[in-house]
């Protein structure tokens, strides 16, 4: 089970709630390579609506003061001394690694420093959303789509069989 979210908006985990699908958390996306730090933002928009990204554009703990995320992507460089020297009430388990490389070496030791989730930076579009879920304690994989989405697929479709 997680622990509260750092913003106060994911907290326990009901049976029939679900803290990615039902409460959209926000991501901060605190990675240093511009291009996969655009990856990233696509790669969450893409899901359904279920995320609230956020590209870092200030210091990392006043982002994480004035955003007040529920999730933190950061580099595999940054962590854990983004913990230790500046944002020291930010639960660890909420920080999801991007590793230079798929090395077990590199994840055991994140993982052991007490990251929420590891991926390998070639990994990032195949497992960074199960990562991210599993740190928040999502019960969907992959997330279903909103109603919102469901919507607009009927319209569009129903604007197709009429044309």
């Amino acid at each position: 089970m997680p622990s509260p979210n750092f913003g106060g908006r994911i907290g326990s985990v009901a049976d029939d709630h679900c803290p990615v699908c039902d409460a959209s958390p926000r991501v901060v996306i605190a990675v240093a390579h511009p291009a996969m730090r655009r990856m990233i933002l696509e790669l969450l928009q893409q899901e359904h609506g279920c995320w609230q990204p956020c590209l870092l554009d200030q210091d990392l703990p006043t982002a994480m003061r004035d955003l007040t995320p529920d999730l933190v992507i950061i580099d595999g460089a940054a962590f854990p001394q983004c913990c230790c020297d500046q944002s020291d009430d930010f639960p660890r388990e909420r920080i999801i690694v991007v590793g230079p490389e798929p090395d077990p070496a590199y994840m055991t030791l994140a993982l052991s420093d007490g990251a929420g989730g590891w991926v390998a930076r070639d990994d990032v579009a195949e497992r960074l959303s199960a990562e991210m879920r599993t740190a928040l304690g999502c019960i969907h994989e992959p997330c279903p789509p909103s109603q919102r989405d469901a919507g607009r697929k009927e319209s569009v479709e129903h604007r197709t069989i009429n044309r």
